[in-house]
């Protein structure tokens, strides 16, 4: 009876402390279910991440740009037509300006390939747009009553890759003080 009951106990011992080949393609099966759920999770959330980026990109370069395009044009004196290029979608826009110690200024902002610059005389300021945003629109109107000079701005910024792109339109129109206050 004890050789029986040590047999017994072989038996089970081999049964239950194995896997069987069914057991194990079961536990892989679920691992890879976990694996790939967490894999899509984390690509989802980049991808939504790089959209977010895109559009703070966006909005951020576009409205720094169009609010100092707006300011320097409320603050000149006139519009230099002359070297400004409108009603084109790559403007140039020209400022006749006075800096702080009331010397005669030009202002210039022009597109060069999809970066917004602004120049001051001769020297290049530098881009209005931060390196990961691109202007590809940049459309002036002139506006010329008897009374006074404005210009309205139309631009488009971009930013992102295929998956994350965004694309958004600034508006925006300022009236040159300096032509009417001679008035």
């Amino acid at each position: 009876m004890k050789n029986k009951l040590k047999h017994m106990d072989r038996i089970l011992y081999t049964h239950s402390s194995g896997t069987s080949l069914i057991e194990l393609l079961i536990y892989t099966g679920i691992l890879v279910l976990i694996v790939s759920a967490v894999g899509s999770t984390t690509l989802a959330l980049s991808r939504i991440y790089r959209t977010i980026v895109a559009e703070q990109t966006v909005e951020e370069a576009g409205h720094v740009a169009l609010e100092r395009i707006l300011r320097e044009t409320r603050d000149a004196v006139s519009i230099n037509a002359g070297s400004s290029d409108f009603a084109t979608t790559t403007g140039r826009l020209t400022l006749n300006a006075i800096d702080e110690n009331e010397d005669a200024i030009e202002l210039q902002f022009y597109l060069s390939g999809q970066t917004l610059r602004l120049r001051e005389d001769a020297a290049d300021l530098g881009p209005l747009v931060s390196g990961d945003a691109r202007v590809t629109r940049f459309y002036l109107t002139s506006i010329t009553t008897t009374l006074s000079q404005a210009v309205k701005v139309e631009m488009t910024v971009e930013s992102g890759t295929s998956t994350s792109y965004r694309s958004k339109n600034f508006y925006g129109t300022a009236v040159v003080r300096g032509s009417y206050l001679d008035q």
